[in-house]
């Protein structure tokens, strides 16, 4: 599709999120007529749209339903990442030959810089944090997407010389049409958001998506670990590059002892000791690896590639240390919606044969989880479960009894309920493997307020 020129155009946006405001602003600076809807109440958005009509009056809004007749005269829809992209209005644009696009495709119009898009279940933020980092030592690099603000708000400055690193999830991937990245990064693929899709095959399909206009020219980077990853490295027509915690390679980073390898242009090249790393976890060891490779492949040099392996510290809300209070370690794992980052999260922390020691608090909306994977750590490792939100009664029945269960109608109840139940030595781990959305805003808001329950403890 070669929609370039938008002078005129019309086009309807569905869903006010961050995505849709930045691809309305960026419509609007390139003279399209803008039609925006949500499902949400003027009352509810009122913020956002004082903010978008003291700036583009222009821009005309259609708030509380999507009728039908929105999408009379329409030239193209673009959609948000958090609208299904199978919602009758879409199904009637596109019988009409309407295109719909998702924001991430709208922006790929106009960027001039390489992308580089990271996808995968688990690790995507922290992955597209770090790489963002070591590139800047070379390149002038943005990270954006999923990661926090939308590719949309950059792409006019962008430059043929930056780098774009973008954090891409399966509902963005949903939308693409001819979105190409110069690097395409898989980390994992594991079951999530079931409430979503109709089976996990059209989730997996979702994520395979990423590399589907990348040519010869191009880099697909795999977990050669993940079955479901390495199966793309047959699917895509790019240069393939892997990373490996399990495997020697002829080609991609591995692990040789507790030593980072990396074999590139078919030289071997030491990189530092796992022991260096400051992020935790077999999963953050994969990030990193990825991270190293699509560096190399920018020839960032080595020196500058260890340094920021050596100094970070990690994302806020993802393993991320709050505080020791009393012997108590307390852990934020808000960023945790899935079953997989739990799992990985229990596997990072070892408890002694003689006490199990973590008290974990989880729940929030359900997404299709299916607790299977972690019911032996569950029951190794977890001393007291305590289960808030909307899918308590279903974490009760599937994992409840594999531990010692409370539930929490608060947060502040949880912290309440671990403090009163921890002694030296335990980990008060928040790691909620659901959304948030039925008692927080969003993840960060559900981290950010145990941070402060728990500083609150201190004082």
């Amino acid at each position: 599709m070669e929609f370039i020129d938008f002078l005129n155009k019309r086009v309807l946006i569905l869903g006010l999120a961050r995505s849709g405001e930045a691809a309305a602003v960026l419509l609007a600076k390139k003279g399209a007529k803008v039609l925006i809807s949500d499902l949400k109440s003027e009352e509810q958005l009122k913020n956002v749209v004082a903010r978008l009509k003291q700036v583009y009056p222009q821009i005309k809004f259609h708030l509380g339903s999507h009728p039908d007749e929105l999408i009379d005269n329409i030239d193209l829809v673009v959609i948000s990442p958090g609208v299904p992209s199978n919602i009758p209005i879409l199904q009637k644009a596109r019988e009409k030959g309407i295109p719909v696009i998702g924001e991430i495709e709208l922006a790929y119009m106009f960027c001039r810089a390489p992308i580089i898009a990271i996808t995968g279940t688990k690790g995507k933020s922290t992955t597209a944090t770090l790489l963002g980092l070591i590139l800047n030592k070379k390149h002038n690099t943005i990270v954006a997407g999923n990661i926090g603000k939308p590719i949309s708000q950059y792409v006019l400055d962008l430059k043929e010389s930056d780098l774009l690193v973008l954090e891409t999830s399966s509902f963005q991937l949903e939308t693409i049409i001819n979105f190409k990245p110069q690097v395409s990064v898989i980390l994992n693929i594991d079951i999530d958001h079931l409430d979503r899709y109709d089976s996990f095959s059209d989730y997996v399909i979702a994520k395979y998506r990423i590399f589907m206009n990348q040519g010869k020219e191009d880099y697909t980077v795999i977990n050669a670990d993940d079955p479901l990853t390495l199966t793309c490295s047959s699917r895509t027509w790019a240069k393939v590059i892997l990373f490996s915690v399990h495997h020697s390679l002829d080609e991609g980073v591995y692990l040789q002892g507790d030593d980072i390898m990396a074999i590139h242009k078919g030289v071997i090249i030491p990189i530092l000791n796992r022991k260096e790393l400051k992020i935790p976890g077999e999963h953050n060891l994969k990030n990193a690896m990825a991270a190293i490779a699509v560096s190399l492949i920018y020839d960032v040099d080595l020196d500058d590639i260890r340094e920021q392996l050596r100094s970070f510290t990690g994302l806020e809300h993802a393993l991320e240390f709050v505080d020791e209070i009393q012997g108590v370690k307390f852990i934020n794992d808000s960023k945790c919606t899935n079953v997989v980052s739990l799992k990985a999260a229990l596997e990072t922390f070892h408890s002694p044969s003689v006490h199990k020691n973590i008290i974990l608090i989880m729940g929030g909306r359900d997404k299709g989880n299916d607790y299977e994977p972690i019911k032996s750590l569950i029951k190794e490792k977890v001393g007291h479960l305590i289960i808030i939100g909307e899918s308590g009664d279903k974490i009760q029945n599937e994992i409840g009894g594999y531990t010692v269960t409370h539930r929490a109608k608060t947060m502040e109840d949880a912290v309440n309920q671990a403090v009163s139940l921890a002694i030296p030595g335990d980990i008060v781990l928040l790691s909620p493997a659901c959304a948030s959305f039925d008692m927080f805003r969003d993840y960060a808001e559900r981290g950010t307020v145990f941070k402060g329950l728990v500083k609150d403890k201190r004082v």
